[in-house]
Order: structure tokens, then C-alpha cells, then sequence
């Protein structure tokens, strides 16, 4: 009996056929030199999960199943790099073998991850507890869109750097192909710059964390909290990604949410002195508006962007308030000199600079819509959280547009109405409701649209085990609004295919949320991760 082939996200073209291969029939996975990267990752995969270990031969190289293999293959014009056509992939599983095609690494890397979700869910297992057996089946896959991410955010809390291996491991199953790593914001500074070692030393912890939500009156916990990446971490994260054909992009945000680097250079900024934050919210110190300050930005970005080498780093740029500004004479000499109107110019002012400054070193830079209230650069993207109002301005403003609402990608927001959900910023976004999300609505110029990322804010995401629950199966059903067509995804209802796929995150031992709600050990209780709601008010439905 054919069984059913259920796959997140759903490919465009998928014709399957009666039976089974066993894929240890078959004789080696047969390559070309520049694939043997993502020959050797799957042959250790396959390996992990099932027993099963295939050699890495030369394609044209005869094997011991007498032409019998798993076939890896680049056919056709190459394309850019970054495009939906650099990560299409034909994959054929028939009784003679295995055959993935693609004009682009990129697409072998994809076609791989849907093999992995083919074998038996065990098989994702990190020791043998499958058979290496695949339906017969016929995919023929592109993407929906070009840019399809995650942010987490390990500034508000630490995230060690094995739980980010992990996730780009979890983002490439699902065939997402970004990661941003939210890495400074007021409550620490998570990367090692060996010029600026108060960063590390002062920058990098708090003395405490609030207790329950920044909105309650219930204290700090009294518990340092902190770490970094060393400049090694940050080069094995990137060689991780890249081997997958996942992108790191990552985040300096400036020159608001500057508590942490204030705290360890309060030089930069009006000389408040004070603390990394212990608390979350928006708090009005930023950079002052001296070369000092731009001086030490721009050392930050060239240090971050020559470890990562992806074509894009994000300026963070989003809730800069204007206070300190309105009130500072070096703010207003910057005005006077360079001819600005509103004291919103003086937050553009930083962000022509560091657009200059990464454009020089052969990078695009990414900001939240923010940076349009002052202006910015056409060439720079810009990543809306807010409203289809703002998509639109940035569209109008001639900016590509990652979209990113709250409304709809933010998983810091409460996942169900249960009493018993963990702590959570506020908000609501269901499962349901992700899956009933169009990224580029009609009416809306796709062509423009840059991508679509999710995001893990980490206020009140303490651990990884909280990460996880916040993210699955979300992530998984955003992976597919993000890669499979209206079209697909009307005819195939990934909530249908969702109970399936938990099988897979279980056995890759993520702590997600069922889909009935909250186990007894993943409720908030009634201790620091209980449930707290305030009058908050939904975006409109975009």
C-alpha cells in the first residue's frame, strides 16, 4: 500500500509512486568534486540516523551496486547566487536509485533536507533507530521567495553556541535559508572585538534579571547573566552555515539599544553611566553624534562583517528615541552643520554612514523601517515589523522589503489563549494564524519583496528548551508560508500535514508546543514564567 508523502513545507510539484527504496542497495553517493561537501554531510547524516554508510565517490566513477546510486548533480546554467532559481532542485527516487539535480549548490542542499524528511522520522535521531528506506516519488521544487529566516535574538538572553548550530541544523530542514543573529541590544553585547575588550568584560553581562514581566513590580532575581562569541565561535558558526548554504546575517543594532556598549564606553554616548540593563523595554540613551561614536560603529560593523562573509549585515536601527537628541548640544551643532530639519536626521545621519562604510567593504545593509522615518539609502532593505503601511512607504521609497510583522512572525508572542502558556511579551499568534499568513499579499509588487523572516525575541526566552517551544511547530508552518506557493498551499493545508511532522521534531528532540497546548512541565505555574497579559492592541490584519 502506498503510504501518504508528507513533507513541510510542501514542494510545488510532488508525484508519488507505489513502493519503497532502500537506499543501503544502493552502491556510493556519486558526486562531482564541488559537491563532495554536501556529499560527505549527507552520507554522515545517513549514517547517524540509520546505520547506513554510503561512500563519496567521483560521478563518473564505477561503484560496487553496479550503477546503482545516490546521485548528486549540477546540470544547467549556474544562477546568482541568493535567487529562488539557485536553490530549485529536481529529486527522483526510483528503484534504480536516487538522482538530485540542481543548477546551484544551494539547491542540492535543499533537495538533501527534503530527502531527510522522506525517511522515517527516526532517522533524524542522533543514533541509529531507522531502516534507510525512502518512498518512490518524483519532486520538482523552487522556492516562493528569495530570503526565508529566523532571527533569534542572544542579546536579551545568551544562547550558547552549540543551541545555534542546532538551529541552523532545525532552519535548513525546513528549507529556510537565514539566520539573524540579533547580537547587541541594552541588556548585552554578545560578540568579541579584541580592540574593544570593555565590550566583553563590561558589555557582555548584567548584575541581574528582572523577574516575570517588565510590566510587573516583582524585582530582580539577583543572578548574573551574560556571556559572548569569541572571534573562533563566530568563525565556526559561520563555516556551519555556509557548508548548508545558510546564510548568517548578522545584527549590530545601532545607534539606539546602546545600554550595553554605554555601560562598557559611556564616552559614546551623554555620559549617564549607567548599568547593562537589567530590565527590557526602550530606554533613551544612544550614541551621540560625534566621530567618536560613528568611529567606533563603524569598527564594530567591519569587525562582524569580516567574519561573516554573506552579502548582507543589519544595522538594527529600530526604537531610537529622540530624547537625548532634542536636548544635546553636540546633536544640535550636527544639525546646524549638516543642514538637518528634524532631530530625526540625526538618526539618518548615522545610518548614511554605516551604509557607506559597509557598501565600501562590499556589503548590503538591512534595517528595521525605522530608518525610513529619517530616510535612508535606496540601496539599503529594509525589514518591516510594524505595518503593510510601512511595507508600502519602503516599496514607494524604492527599498526592497523583508517582511516581518508582529502581527504575524513575532514568536515572542503568546501561542494560544491557555492560562497555562509560559511568560510572553503579549499578542497572539497561533499556529493558525501563521498558516493563514501571505507574505506578499495582492496588491503587493512580489518582485520587491526581499523574503520573509520570523522572530525570536528572547525577552522571555531564558533557555533553549523556551526558544524551542516558542519557535516549534511555528517555525515549521512559517517555513512553508515562506517556501511553497498560494497555489500549493491552498491544495495541500500544511495544518493538515503538521500532526506528521511533530513525529520528526520529537525525534529530533525539540521541546515544541503540542498542538493541544502546553504540557504540565512547559506551563508557566505560578512562579517568575507565569502568565502576565496587559491591554495590548493588535496591529491591524495586514
Amino acid at each position: 500500500m502506498q503510504r501518504r508523502i508528507s513533507l513541510i513545507p510542501q514542494p510545488q510539484q510532488l508525484t508519488a509512486a507505489d513502493g519503497d527504496l532502500d537506499l543501503s542497495t544502493l552502491g556510493a553517493i556519486a558526486a562531482a568534486p564541488d559537491l563532495h561537501p554536501l556529499a560527505w554531510l549527507l552520507s554522515d547524516l545517513l549514517n547517524r540516523g540509520t546505520g547506513l554508510r554510503l561512500p563519496v565517490v567521483q560521478s563518473t566513477a564505477k561503484d560496487p551496486a553496479g550503477g546503482r546510486v545516490l546521485r548528486l548533480a549540477l546540470e544547467g546554467h549556474r544562477p546568482e547566487d541568493f535567487t529562488t532559481a539557485a536553490e530549485a532542485y529536481r529529486l527522483d527516487v526510483t528503484p534504480e536509485g536516487v538522482d538530485l539535480v540542481a543548477a546551484h549548490p544551494a539547491g542540492i542542499a535543499r533537495g538533501i533536507a527534503t530527502l531527510r524528511q522522506l525517511l522515517p522520522a527516526d532517522a533524524l535521531r542522533e543514533a541509529p533507530a531507522a531502516e534507510p528506506v525512502v518512498p518512490l516519488v518524483q519532486i520538482r521544487d523552487e522556492p516562493r521567495l528569495r530570503w526565508r529566516g529566523v532571527m533569534l535574538d542572544v542579546a536579551r538572553h545568551f544562547q550558547p553556541k552549540d543551541f545555534v548550530l542546532k538551529m541552523i541544523d532545525r532552519a535548513w530542514l525546513h528549507r529556510l535559508n537565514v539566520i539573524q543573529l540579533h547580537l547587541t541590544d541594552d541588556q548585552g553585547w554578545r560578540y568579541e572585538i579584541p580592540s574593544r575588550p570593555k565590550l566583553t568584560e563590561i558589555g557582555s553581562w548584567r548584575a541581574e534579571t528582572v523577574i516575570g514581566h517588565a510590566r510587573e513590580d516583582r524585582g530582580f532575581d539577583g543572578t548574573p547573566h551574560g556571556g559572548h562569541y569569541s572571534v573562533s565561535d563566530l568563525r565556526e558558526i559561520a563555516s556551519y552555515a555556509r557548508e548548508r548554504h545558510i546564510m548568517i546575517v548578522p545584527e549590530v543594532n545601532l545607534p539606539g539599544h546602546a545600554r550595553a556598549v554605554l555601560a562598557a564606553y559611556p564616552e559614546l554616548g551623554a555620559g549617564q553611566n549607567k548599568p547593562v540593563s537589567p530590565t527590557f523595554g526602550v530606554f533613551e540613551e544612544v550614541l551621540e553624534p560625534t566621530q567618536a561614536a560613528l568611529d567606533f560603529a563603524l569598527e564594530a560593523y567591519t569587525a562582524i562583517g569580516e567574519v561573516f562573509d554573506g552579502p548582507f549585515v543589519h544595522i538594527g536601527g529600530d526604537e531610537v528615541p529622540m530624547t537625548q537628541w532634542e536636548s544635546s548640544p553636540i546633536a544640535k551643532a550636527l544639525m546646524e552643520k549638516e543642514g538637518l530639519e528634524d532631530v530625526r536626521g540625526v538618526q539618518a545621519w548615522f545610518t548614511e554612514a554605516f551604509c557607506a562604510h559597509l557598501h565600501a567593504m562590499g556589503k548590503r545593509v538591512i534595517g528595521w523601517d525605522e530608518i525610513l522615518d529619517g530616510g535612508a539609502p535606496a540601496e539599503a532593505a529594509v525589514a518591516v515589523w510594524r505595518t503593510q503601511a510601512y511595507v508600502e512607504k519602503a516599496l514607494e521609497a524604492g527599498h526592497e522589503v523583508l517582511v516581518s510583522p508582529q502581527s504575524h512572525v513575532y514568536f515572542d508572542h503568546y501561542e494560544g489563549e491557555d492560562e497555562g502558556e509560559p511568560l510572553r511579551i503579549h499578542g497572539l499568534t497561533s499556529v493558525e494564524k501563521v498558516a493563514g499568513w501571505d507574505p506578499a499579499p495582492d496588491g503587493v509588487d512580489e518582485s520587491k519583496i526581499l523574503g520573509a523572516q520570523c522572530q525570536l525575541w528572547s525577552e522571555y526566552l531564558p533557555h533553549p528548551r523556551d526558544v524551542e517551544y516558542a519557535a516549534f511547530p511555528r517555525m515549521a508552518v512559517f517555513a512553508e508560508v515562506a517556501w511553497t506557493s498560494r497555489e500549493v498551499r491552498a491544495a495541500e493545508p500544511v495544518l493538515d500535514r503538521l500532526p506528521e511532522h511533530l513525529e520528526r521534531l520529537h525525534a529530533m528532540g525539540i521541546g515544541y508546543r503540542p498542538l493541544e497546548g502546553p504540557k504540565p512541565w512547559q506551563q508557566g505555574g505560578s512562579g517568575r514564567y507565569r502568565r502576565f497579559d496587559w491591554a495590548f492592541t493588535e496591529p491591524e490584519a495586514e
